[in-house]
């Protein structure tokens, strides 16, 4: 058994990337139509990466649980690092994409969350939790007591839940009308794209 900091990072980890899972496997078509939003991968790639990610996060869901649940920490530390690998790249492209100041949905919840700084933190975060659990889980086995497994076991889900939910939690519609000389009203968002995908930026 890891430690308990160890199991904890790990754990919020891999419940995200199931969660993700989850998520792509209710609305199979998301990511694909979040990608075609964003307009910034050209058709085979965009394809390709919709039908390579759900798999990565399942694969690396299901791969680290197992790892979790049987104490191989060298298997944990290889999902770990793969996961941060995963998540700085989706933290990458999500800020690339807003820098062109594009809109649409964040394509990471069967839901309609609308791509935000939100979603790059929360990539970043999840980026962090990853690197630090593959470097607690090589610290070598501890035995935790029956409280600590007892809190693991409650925080850990939790926290990957609100983890999960922050760019939805933090998103507030908030729509600027712009008054043309010919008497219309033209909505912008919060990035300066015209769309129905709305939220504020986060400072």
């Amino acid at each position: 058994m890891i430690s308990f900091y160890g199991g904890l990072t790990a754990s919020i980890v891999v419940l995200t990337l199931l969660i993700g899972v989850g998520s792509h496997a209710a609305r199979p078509a998301a990511l694909d139509e979040a990608l075609r939003a964003h307009d910034v991968l050209g058709p085979r790639l965009r394809r390709f990466a919709a039908a390579v990610v759900p798999f990565a996060e399942g694969a690396l869901g299901v791969g680290g649980a197992t790892a979790l649940l049987t104490g191989h920490q060298r298997g944990l530390q290889a999902v770990l690092a793969v996961g941060t690998a995963l998540f700085g790249l989706y933290a990458g492209y999500t800020r690339h994409v807003l820098a062109l100041g594009r809109g649409g949905p964040c394509g990471c919840s069967h839901q309609d969350v609308p791509l935000s700084r939100w979603v790059t933190r929360r990539a970043v975060a999840l980026a962090g939790l990853a690197l630090a659990g593959a470097v607690l889980a090589g610290a070598g086995p501890v035995a935790l007591s029956a409280a600590e497994l007892l809190t693991l076991l409650l925080a850990a889900p939790a926290c990957a839940v609100l983890l999960w939910s922050l760019p939805a939690a933090m998103h507030e519609p908030a729509r600027a009308a712009v008054h043309q000389p010919t008497g219309t009203t033209v909505h912008r968002t919060a990035e300066g794209v015209s769309t129905r995908w709305t939220s504020p930026p986060a400072l």
